[in-house]
């Protein structure tokens, strides 16, 4: 890392994701020496901690991709220190940082008012404070996971969807447990631009969520849709959502006891031709959605 530094000054992007040997100071040494860093990724560097998060700061003004997923010693404290130096920040991964909770969230989003992917699956102290935070500064936010956030509920998500109505096109929130009918029919009638949506494991959700999609008067751009292990949704609800997403790729109702191949014969749903549909698991996830 000292020999990056030192031979090359001009470097604007480095990866070395799960080189789980680095520690602060090699990094910090290249923080320092390469100020012009665009794009830095450390997936799965478990032992980058806070510090590093305050020599970027410090040094590198015009960091605009961060990737720490994994990085379990990252805590609040860091993204605070992170966005007290520079606020050009537009991709930001924190997926599986669990010390990672509203107070580093929402201090982002307020410093980074032009971030367009934020990652924090299974960040567990996430709740509604970080979503509406990010509705409030974050207008054009594009990608956003939330999986695993078990805190937020439907009030911040309907004015998530309001907020960035004409830019959200990825979303993913499987096993937020707290969400209902009323946030899923809201994020479908505002989001006119989503193309992912994976609400798996969902399991309040009913065909409730899917009713006031008009009877197909509006089209909605979904191409990759997950409402997997829903004991509520019947045939009733996926042909709902059938009249409306004619740009289907992938639906994936695998452990929806209701809406199996057999009852979807039987109901004489129309899938799109170039949609494929994992109704027992033999398909395999689309990368979009990690």
């Amino acid at each position: 890392m000292k020999a990056i530094a030192t031979h090359l000054p001009y470097l604007q992007s480095l990866d070395v994701s799960y080189c789980r040997k680095l520690r602060d100071e090699g990094l910090s040494a290249v923080a320092q020496g390469c100020r012009d860093l665009r794009i830095l990724h450390l997936v799965g560097c478990r032992f980058v901690t806070d510090s590093l998060l305050r020599t970027l700061s410090d040094n590198c003004n015009n960091l605009e991709e961060l990737g720490l997923q994994g990085c379990s010693s990252i805590t609040d404290s860091g993204l605070v220190l992170l966005v007290q130096g520079f606020w050009r920040l537009k991709n930001l991964d924190v997926n599986k940082c669990n010390n990672v909770g509203d107070i580093g969230v929402t201090s982002v989003s307020k410093a980074c008012s032009s971030l367009k992917t934020l990652k924090l699956l299974d960040c567990y102290n996430v709740g509604d404070a970080s979503i509406l935070s990010v509705a409030n500064f974050c207008g054009d936010l594009q990608n956003l996971i939330i999986g695993g956030c078990r805190d937020v509920s439907d009030e911040s998500l309907k004015q998530l969807a309001v907020a960035c109505s004409n830019s959200l096109k990825n979303l993913r929130m499987d096993w937020c447990l707290n969400i209902s009918d009323s946030s899923i029919e809201c994020i479908l009638q505002n989001c006119k631009q989503l193309e992912v949506l994976d609400i798996g494991c969902c399991e309040e959700v009913t065909d409730a969520a899917f009713q006031g999609l008009g009877g197909g008067l509006f089209e909605l751009h979904l191409k990759i849709l997950k409402v997997s292990n829903y004991p509520k949704i019947t045939v009733v609800g996926i042909g709902n959502l059938l009249k409306s997403c004619n740009s289907l790729k992938y639906l994936d109702v695998r452990s929806c006891p209701q809406v199996t191949k057999a009852d979807c014969d039987q109901a004489g749903l129309q899938f799109p031709e170039t949609c494929k549909v994992n109704f027992t698991g033999s398909l395999t996830d689309p990368e979009v959605l990690f």
